[in-house]
């Protein structure tokens, strides 16, 4: 007999849960609150009429949103092709800089070393190349606190391998290099804090970048499209699993999908995730299908905009983290490696899957978590593994019996 569950938040989070669940077998209630599906990444009117969100264009990690699909019935590819979409990887990245400079920094290791030792010498590309390795072994520990398992690291071993014992500013240092190292440093406001004591950890975006590449939505004529498709492509999912979408419920809730803080009488509540200023604007069409992303690197903060065809003209999306805003729908700060062990765990009496957890506030991360606390109440409900490392997993019993 199917479980009656409630997942609370229409969030990325929300979907990826409620999906996964009912193709598990189980009876879902999705609790929004009167939000839309998909949260903060809900797509809403820009200028001229046109669909517009507050996503990074960019898609990192698209095996995450290849595995959500997946384990709620169906592949990525096929809801794509079907949609008249495709994922492709992205163009370079210009990088601006306060003296006048530019980069053009593609995603694969090769490519980067070339671009980066003809605009700033072999020297210099030497250094970031050998970075970014060393940042290799920190993604492979990240990806065993939070992301393949829920835990956060209680041993100083731990916590080391995760680099939360250094800082951006440390990391910017090690390059020598004042391009190079702005870099590494602006990635503290790109994710939401202005914090000197930002962790390295957070460097890890560019191993994931250059080991996992960058992705773009496009149509079938190359164009380029607004990354919220795929929340939306998610939400039908959701619908067509039978997941029932309520504002209200009186049933208890089985995951909480809500960016929350655990509380503690003995210490403050962790700080909010500095949100961007996000704006949209219509600028003349050029020709160019792809998107293109661009970064200027100002003293204050990097100012990131994205440029995507529609109709005749382009619209241009801008995340300006020169002038963020706490906002509890983002998540926590990562002002420090002690703030980042205060992320919501996973686990605990109330499952919880949000921008709060251990893996952070990108969307990938959001999905990743959802996944995580499936795998554990399935687990605490049916006794059933169905962790992808349960080789001899081949469904679930109810999904079996319905």
């Amino acid at each position: 007999m199917a479980m009656s569950l409630v997942v609370h938040g229409a969030t990325l989070s929300g979907l990826a849960a409620g999906a996964r669940l009912a193709k598990l077998g189980h009876d879902v209630e999705l609790v929004t609150e009167g939000a839309s599906l998909g949260g903060r990444w809900a797509a809403t009117e820009g200028p001229g009429g046109h669909l517009v969100d507050a996503l990074p264009q960019l898609v990192s990690l698209p095996a995450t949103w290849r595995d959500v699909f997946k384990k709620s019935g169906g592949h990525l590819v096929t809801e794509l092709n079907r949609a008249g979409l495709a994922l492709v990887e992205a163009p370079a990245v210009e990088h601006r800089f306060p003296d006048g400079s530019t980069l053009e920094l593609p995603a694969e290791r090769g490519a980067q070393f070339h671009a980066i030792s003809h605009r700033f010498g072999t020297p210099a590309a030497e250094r970031w190349r050998d970075l970014i390795d060393d940042l290799d072994a920190v993604w492979a520990a990240r990806r065993a606190f939070g992301i393949d398992g829920p835990g956060l690291p209680l041993e100083r071993t731990g916590r080391q391998q995760l680099w939360l014992d250094r800082t951006l500013s440390g990391l910017g240092d090690r390059l020598d290099h004042p391009q190079l190292s702005v870099l590494v440093t602006d990635l503290g406001p790109m994710l939401g804090t202005h914090s000197p004591s930002a962790p390295a950890l957070l460097a890890a975006t560019h191993a994931i970048d250059r080991t996992f590449g960058r992705w773009q939505l496009v149509d079938e004529d190359g164009r380029g499209q607004r990354a919220s498709r795929l929340v939306e492509l998610l939400a039908d999912r959701v619908i067509e699993r039978g997941v029932s979408v309520v504002n209200h419920s009186a049933t208890p809730t089985s995951i909480d999908c809500r960016p929350r803080t655990t509380r503690s009488l003995l210490r403050p509540a962790p700080r909010r995730t500095l949100r961007p200023a996000i704006s949209h604007a219509l600028r003349d069409d050029d020709g160019i299908l792809a998107l293109r992303t661009t970064v200027e690197h100002t003293p204050t903060g990097p100012v990131t905009t994205w440029l995507r065809p529609v109709a005749d003209a382009l619209m241009a999306t801008t995340h300006d983290h020169r002038r963020g805003t706490p906002d509890p729908d983002w998540g926590l700060a990562p002002d420090s490696g002690r703030a980042w062990l205060r992320r919501t765990p996973i686990v605990g009496d109330l499952l919880a899957a949000s921008a709060c957890s251990p893996a952070g506030n990108e969307p990938w991360a959001e999905l990743a978590s959802a996944a995580l606390a499936v795998y554990e109440l399935h687990e605490r409900l049916t006794g059933e593994d169905c962790r992808p490392t349960n080789r001899h997993f081949r469904g679930s019993t109810l999904e079996q019996r319905s």
